[in-house]
């Protein structure tokens, strides 16, 4: 369902903690430039990633999001 309304266009406005990552990886225009964005904004304002690291698909550099994040293989 998250991948049909990406394909319409529509955006997702809340979601569970777990498809946040999955909601994020949507939102592909200009390949991710809104997500590398909100990553540089979210380093220069939290750069040890205490402040809810994930939350919304935006993880601080300093962490490997593969050790952290959910796998779509979780979530059914």
């Amino acid at each position: 369902m998250i991948q049909d309304c990406a394909d319409n266009g529509w955006g997702e406005f809340r979601t569970h903690v777990a498809l946040m990552d999955q909601i994020a990886d949507t939102y592909d225009f200009n390949d991710h430039a809104l997500g590398r964005l909100n990553q540089t904004i979210k380093d220069a304002l939290d750069p040890n990633g205490i402040l809810a690291p994930g939350k919304s698909g935006v993880w601080p550099k300093s962490y490997d999001k593969s050790k952290w994040a959910l796998k779509k293989d979780y979530i059914k």
